[in-house]
This record gives C-alpha cells, sequence and structure tokens, in this order.
C-alpha cells in the first residue's frame, strides 16, 4: 500500500470517491459481499479505514454506491437498444434483458442484496437521495418498454423491471450454490436441480413478460 495525499479540492475528492468505488467493483470480482471490509477497500486506495469513512460513512452505502453505478449502466444500455424502436416478443425483450444483465455480472451478485443489505444502515437522506435517483432513471426507460412490448399497459414498466430484479435475485445465488450442495448435485438424478442462470433467467422472464402483457378486462 502506497499512502495517498488527502484529497482537498472537490475535483480531487470525485477523483478519489471514484477510485473507491472501482476498487470495490474489482474486489466484487475476487470475493463475494459479505466477506469483502472497508478495511480492505481503503488499504488498496491507500486509505485509512477513518479516512475511507469521509467518502463512505457504511459498507452499505459504499455498495450501494456501487450498486446505482452498475444499475445505471444498465439501464442505460437498455434505453439505448429500446430507442432503436421496434416491437418486441416476450421472448425476444427477455433474451435482450438476459444478455444485457449478464454484460454487468457484478449487479447480478449485488441484487439479492439491495432491498435486505444494501438498504439498511444508511441514513434517512441517503435512502431518499437514492430513491429519488431511481425513480428518475426509471421514468425515462419504462414508457419505452410499455412501447416495445406490446399489450404492456401504461404504467406497466415499472413493474415488469421490480419482477426481473426479482427473479434475477432469486436466480442468481441458486445457480452459484455453495461447495458442499455443488458436490450433491453431481450425483446421478438431481441434474434437474440444478440452476444455470442464462437459461433460467431467459425462460423466467419470458413467462413473466408474456403474463404482464396479456390483456386483461
Amino acid at each position: 500500500m502506497v499512502p495517498q495525499v488527502r484529497a482537498r479540492s472537490e475535483a480531487a475528492k470525485a477523483a478519489r470517491r471514484e477510485q473507491i468505488l472501482n476498487e470495490a467493483r474489482n474486489l466484487l470480482l475476487t470475493a463475494r459481499y459479505p466477506a469483502l471490509t472497508l478495511s480492505d477497500i481503503a488499504e488498496r486506495v491507500g486509505l485509512t479505514k477513518p479516512a475511507l469513512f469521509a467518502y463512505f460513512p457504511s459498507k452499505e452505502t459504499l455498495f450501494l454506491a456501487v450498486y446505482e453505478d452498475l444499475l445505471g449502466k444498465f439501464l442505460t444500455s437498455l434505453e439505448k437498444h429500446l430507442r432503436l424502436g421496434g416491437i418486441h416478443s416476450a421472448q425476444g425483450l427477455a433474451a435482450l434483458i438476459t444478455t444485457l444483465t449478464l454484460e454487468y455480472p457484478e449487479l447480478t451478485w449485488l441484487l439479492p442484496l439491495h432491498a435486505g443489505l444494501l438498504e439498511h444502515n444508511i441514513s434517512a437522506a441517503r435512502a431518499l437521495e437514492h430513491k429519488r435517483w431511481l425513480s428518475a432513471r426509471l421514468a425515462v426507460v419504462t414508457p419505452l418498454l410499455e412501447v416495445a412490448l406490446p399489450g404492456l399497459p401504461a404504467g406497466g414498466g415499472a413493474p415488469l423491471l421490480t419482477y426481473t430484479q426479482a427473479l434475477i435475485a432469486g436466480l442468481q445465488p441458486m445457480s452459484e450454490p455453495a461447495p458442499a450442495v455443488r458436490e450433491a448435485l453431481k450425483i446421478s438424478g438431481l441434474a434437474a436441480l440444478h440452476v444455470e442462470l442464462r437459461p433460467a433467467l431467459e425462460d423466467s422472464l419470458t413467462a413473466l413478460y408474456r403474463g404482464l402483457s396479456t390483456t386483461r378486462p
């Protein structure tokens, strides 16, 4: 670790904050959230743990910011595709969203933690900031979804993305079982219990989108 000079200007503080976020994302590629500590991240960026608190007062606050960055990139990619126009079948939209989701593996690891962990141990002000950020991003992309998927009612874009998140959050941990469970699933007759994320997610999203786009009286 090489100690770094304290960031004093606003530009320097913003750059240091981005550096912290980048290191947190990088660490997610080698270890999962429960094993990561703020001390690990502080060491990677040359800060003391108390100095890191000046940027992120808790582990949850830090990884909520990582989550926002990754989700923002995903929503930007989805928006670009939807702005190309055209009508999607339920299966076609499911395939698109599955492909875009798997381009951000760190996001799939954080989605199961979003409501249960990342939104805890944060201030009311940070929670309000996060929800306003999310609402603003959804306000852009959800109307595009309602045009792209025939039969999806007005206002149906937000539930579609909420339920999509729930499916990813449920299927992702099932696709990465603990070592003992992984060994057990190799036994003959248990293969049906193995979950491979891409096909399971695409099949589940197809069924979901078909149901949401069915015209009801």
